[in-house]
């Protein structure tokens, strides 16, 4: 089930207080994506990444989402769009190069790069910045933590690309169609669940959506 308004516009996203918007302003806004989970005030951004990166790992390996994630890595390694480059330095062009640039910050200042396809760029209080690039598109994945309401916060994700030439632009208007109806939806609907799991094994009634709510009083009444 995906849940109401989890594709949101822009604006909401652009009119937040964050350092992503001066620093890819030559990048496209793809789309925002508002994660069906509460917080409170004691929850970090830090404390969802911790199950969101649970998250990613479930999609992968199972369901409609895992096999699209096979195919496309499968023909990234045929045509050789994915090669990686050895992230023991900064690499101009790239964001993180960028960001260093504009903060007067070192490789070492930085989040170590993993060994994943995304490299992190920065993390913020309330605020992460990932990248990625390959032969076909420079993109970047970035989780904000906003405030929904009285002492409570959401999850904002958004997609900022910059397409390779003629070929990545119709890449890109290629995978639209999965990623707004597949990938992003199941992906939303596996953090709700990640989450909701988490706060039920500590913190129990907060931040439940209103049908999962309804469940549980159904269980309980029996």
């Amino acid at each position: 089930m995906l849940y109401p308004r989890t594709k949101i516009d822009a604006h909401e996203h652009l009119i937040q207080p964050l350092r992503v918007h001066s620093l890819l302003p030559d990048f496209e806004l793809e789309d925002v994506w508002r994660v069906p989970v509460n917080l409170a005030s004691t929850h970090s951004l830090q404390l969802f990444m911790d199950q969101f990166a649970k998250t990613n790992v479930t999609l992968v390996n199972k369901g409609m989402t895992g096999l699209l994630f096979r195919i496309r890595f499968f023909i990234g390694r045929m045509l050789k769009w994915d090669v990686k480059h050895l992230q023991d330095h900064l690499i101009p062009g790239s964001i993180r190069f960028r960001y260093a640039q504009q903060e007067n910050l070192t490789y070492d200042d930085l989040p170590h790069p993993g060994s994943g396809n995304f490299i992190p760029v920065y993390k913020l209080e309330n605020e992460f910045l990932s990248e990625i690039e390959n032969s076909t598109v420079q993109g970047a994945l970035h989780l904000s933590r906003v405030p929904s309401g009285q002492d409570t916060w959401t999850i904002h994700m958004a997609v900022y690309v910059k397409p390779k030439g003629w070929f990545g632009k119709s890449y890109m208007r290629l995978i639209t169609p999965f990623r707004l109806w597949i990938v992003y939806p199941s992906l939303m609907n596996a953090a709700r669940k990640n989450w909701q799991g988490y706060l039920k094994a500590t913190a129990p009634g907060f931040g439940l959506y209103p049908t999962e709510q309804y469940s549980e009083r159904r269980e309980g009444s029996t």
